[in-house]
């Protein structure tokens, strides 16, 4: 059955001090930038409505037939300190009403949280402050530049190659960067340390969906034939790059099918656990 904008897990997403709120500046990174990357979003509603349910502040804010649903790949384990994987990227998925974060990866203290963000109309690659700012840090358009830079195809459809990574133990710090196929090199998109307040000791590569409607949600018709993909999904695990499989990570989801307001969406597991699939 459906539910009002439920958090990711029962113990996760606490509130966050009011005092974390406040946006500064990103930190210098070493290497070379994200060609196209700006401070924030120009989605800042929807910036706004991820944060407000992950930290358990949109309570008052939701209605009745509005809905937060995930599925994917989940690690338990402060062990993991770096995540990878080739992400779908779509530059003509318009999502309106709703939004689509899928896929996003996090992983257990790290101060970013790498996401693919669909709302507005917008299509665009975030990196997640959740140690000093708890918001949009960075952002990228998926458009032709980020394309010719960027893109591989993937199953016949674009995909970017990202990771997030532990750089500094001592000081907590993580760096997000993104694979420049032009240039054959990682290019740094945002570099944050301190501690993070997601609260959530997990990791997590997943499908994630923010919506409303009775039966069939504005996201669910935009998606259209389109697979929502995560593929050579690697995370860091006791120092060492390990593909994500059985042994070392679950597949876990936030309800059944029905919930996520999509008729016949399939949620598929395609190689356990490093590629995954959602699609209709």
């Amino acid at each position: 059955m459906r539910k009002s904008l439920v958090a990711l897990s029962a113990a996760v997403f606490l509130c966050v001090p009011a005092t974390a709120i406040a946006a500064p500046a990103s930190m210098a990174a070493p290497g070379t930038a994200v060609a196209g990357a700006v401070d924030g979003t120009t989605q800042v509603a929807a910036a706004d409505r991820f944060r407000e349910i992950r930290t358990g502040q949109a309570g008052h804010r939701t209605e009745a037939t509005s809905i937060h649903d995930d599925w994917g790949v989940y690690t338990g384990g402060s062990a993991v300190t770096g995540q990878d994987a080739v992400q779908s990227a779509y530059s003509d998925l318009s999502v309106s009403g709703d939004t689509l974060y899928a896929p996003t990866m996090k992983a257990p203290g790290s101060c970013v949280e790498l996401v693919t963000a669909y709302s507005g109309g917008a299509k665009q690659v975030w990196a997640w402050d959740w140690c000093v700012g708890v918001h949009v840090a960075k952002s990228v358009n998926i458009d032709a530049a980020f394309r010719t830079n960027y893109v591989t195809s993937v199953n016949g459809h674009d995909s970017y190659h990202g990771k997030v990574e532990q750089t500094d133990a001592g000081k907590n710090t993580w760096t997000s960067s993104l694979f420049n196929y032009h240039a054959n090199r990682w290019d740094v998109l945002y570099t944050q340390s301190g501690t993070d307040q997601s609260r959530d000791n997990r990791s997590w590569n997943i499908f994630e969906v923010y919506a409303s409607g009775s039966t069939t949600a504005a996201y669910c018709t935009a998606l259209g034939t389109r697979n929502i993909e995560s593929s050579s999904y690697k995370i860091k695990l006791n120092g060492s790059w390990q593909a994500a499989g059985t042994g070392n990570t679950s597949v876990i989801s936030n309800s059944s099918a029905a919930n996520f307001l999509c008729p016949n969406l399939s949620r598929t597991v395609v190689h356990a656990n490093d590629q995954w699939q959602v699609h209709h």
